[in-house]
């Protein structure tokens, strides 16, 4: 295949738009219904929904950062790439990732993928947002700040410095919540019956609206217990975090 025509096939399949200090990109792809669609990306905004069908919709929008020596946007790539029914996407700062290069880009996504996917997005300082999804959940944040709604199943979540709210349609799924000076609140269903298994270290918080039956400790920093009966399990795992588990 000659070079000229890998070209033309790499801009056929996703769609890029430039404007002065700003980059948009826009491709959708074949995903199963219950594939697995990460996000690994830095500084920006995510925003994540649930639509009924089998594709995943990926749109960026690549804005130039105001700050000293800004990157240009050209040299930010959004990689795309398909495994397994899944789908793998990534931004690539091609190397632009001393701070002694210049200010990155602000990555800006929105996305749709099928209803019942399981979704892992590794972030770093983005504002993001994830809703309806049915499938498992893990998300990780680095000082940024995230709103997880309808979550159904298992969630891992986890942050340094950062801030989540994560609403529960249902507790059917083990959770587990690693935080280190950060803030996550879990709203659940009021009559959900599951247990807690919690380590908290250096001046971590846990609240809980739930009524709780001690099954074991080993002091107020390490203790297990079951609410309404017991079922899946909440596991927390803190340091100087705070953690907050209200019912709704």
């Amino acid at each position: 295949m000659t070079v000229m025509r890998t070209l033309a096939i790499l801009v056929s399949a996703a769609s890029l738009t430039f404007a002065a200090g700003t980059k948009d990109f826009k491709k959708t792809v074949p995903i199963d219904a219950n594939g697995r669609f990460s996000l690994d990306t830095y500084k920006g905004s995510i925003h994540i929904s649930a639509w009924d069908q089998p594709q995943a919709e990926i749109q960026a929008h690549i804005v130039e950062d105001s700050g000293f020596n800004p990157v240009p946007v050209e040299d930010v790539e959004i990689r795309v790439d398909s495994f397994g029914g899944g789908v793998r996407v990534k931004t690539d700062y091609r190397r632009h990732f001393s701070w002694m290069e210049g200010s990155l880009p602000e990555v800006h996504y929105t996305i749709h993928v099928p209803r019942g996917a399981n979704v892992t997005v590794e972030d770093y300082k983005s504002d993001s947002d994830i809703s309806g999804i049915q499938g498992d959940v893990d998300f990780h944040t680095y000082k940024g700040t995230a709103r997880l709604d309808g979550l159904q199943r298992a969630a891992n979540i986890k942050t340094y410095r950062g801030d989540i709210r994560a609403t529960f349609a249902k507790f059917s799924g083990d959770i587990r919540v690693d935080t280190y000076r950060g803030s996550v609140d879990l709203l659940v269903p009021k009559a959900s019956g599951f247990e807690i298994d919690a380590h908290l270290e250096r001046h971590a918080d846990l609240e809980c609206d739930f009524p709780r039956t001690i099954r074991t400790s080993h002091g107020t920093r390490s203790f297990r217990s079951v609410v309404n009966g017991g079922g899946a399990t909440l596991h927390v795992n803190s340091y100087r975090g705070s953690i907050r588990v209200r019912s709704t």
